[in-house]
């Protein structure tokens, strides 16, 4: 598992906040990968449930993950101190028209 979260996990959350916004289509498909690459590692006969391998390990899923990530990056951009990041006008993820940003898909 080492392996898995030091070398593949970084690659399948790269820019992840921008990825809340993703079709679902797409997140199932790094779901199927994660899946296959946990069980492959563990050695788990194909009749363990993928949501057992995950609990067992303590994995969260792929979209589970990408939230705790994106929320941690949204919650440090509002509290930077860095200039040109307090200069960007304010952003209401409750507008209709930002209805598909990534920002908008995070609880309130």
């Amino acid at each position: 598992m080492l392996l898995y979260k030091s070398l593949l996990r970084p690659l399948i959350s790269y820019a992840c906040p921008v990825w809340m916004a993703a079709a679902n289509n797409h997140i199932k498909g790094l779901e199927r990968a994660q899946n296959a690459t946990v069980r492959r590692i563990t050695c788990m006969p194909w009749f363990i449930r993928n949501e057992n391998i995950r609990k067992d390990l303590d994995l969260p899923t792929i979209k589970d993950f990408y939230k705790q990530i994106a929320e941690k990056f949204y919650r440090n951009i509002d509290s930077s101190t860095n200039t040109a990041i307090i200069n960007i006008p304010s952003y209401d993820p409750r507008s209709n028209r930002n209805r598909r940003r990534p920002r908008a898909e995070l609880p309130r």
